[in-house]
């Protein structure tokens, strides 16, 4: 779906970043963090369904925003990504598909204060390269040829997102996000889950919430914000 308001235009270090306003109402903010090649459009169907304004942010290497020089795209540096939209907007509930549903873990473990509830929901790039690192992998061919198949899919995004689909996602890792962040509530269908996911929904303060697309995800959540 086409976004019909030009972003706001952010920056992280070196990379001009697009903040997207998606739906203006009073109440809590909440940012929304697309999966991985995805966009801030992917959001755009669910805003509605939550009470407050909603803003989506095109991660570095994806849709609006700018490309790292040389690749280097980590889940660490996307969540510095989100963490200048945050800082932009002082407080909000952030909800993260796939990839950005880790990134939304990191940066709610490491902004508590700013952050009072994380949503986790499955999609694009939620399991990274598992939970041990592969020695076998040669990361410059790999990163090159699929980023040239996903090209056709999304011809903005950069080639070498596709070190995303390699990283190393250890559950200490998750575990420790998750014990520091306020609030995280995973979504469950009965679907597999990778290694890190299954270890932050065991810990506490994590809460498990039943539904069917991002849409009732956010309206799960709205009926829990106090």
């Amino acid at each position: 779906m086409q976004l019909r308001k030009p972003p706001e235009p952010l920056r992280h270090g070196r990379v001009p970043l697009a903040l997207h306003a998606l739906r203006e109402a009073e109440g809590d903010a909440l940012l929304c963090l697309h999966g991985l090649r995805g966009s801030a459009a992917d959001w755009a169907d669910a805003a509605p369904s939550w009470p407050g304004p909603v803003y989506a942010l095109d991660f570095a290497g994806h849709g609006a925003s700018g490309w790292l020089t040389g690749g280097g795209y980590t889940p660490e540096l996307l969540a510095g990504d989100a963490d200048v939209a945050l800082a932009r907007l002082g407080r909000a509930w952030v909800a993260g598909l796939g990839l950005g549903a880790y990134v939304a873990l990191l940066l709610a473990g490491a902004r508590a204060e700013h952050v009072p509830g994380a949503l986790l929901l499955p999609g694009a790039g939620l399991a990274g390269g598992g939970d041990e690192p592969d020695p076998a992998w040669e990361p410059t061919l790999a990163w090159a040829r699929a980023g040239e198949e996903a090209a056709p899919r999304r011809p903005a995004g950069d080639p070498l997102l596709a070190q995303l689909d390699r990283d190393f996602r250890p559950a200490d890792y998750a575990v420790a996000f998750a014990a520091r962040a306020s609030r995280v509530l995973l979504l469950e269908d009965g679907a597999p889950r990778p290694p890190w996911w299954r270890a932050a929904a065991e810990t506490a303060p994590a809460e498990r919430i039943e539904a069917r697309g991002a849409a009732q995800a956010l309206r799960r959540l709205a009926e829990r914000v106090v």
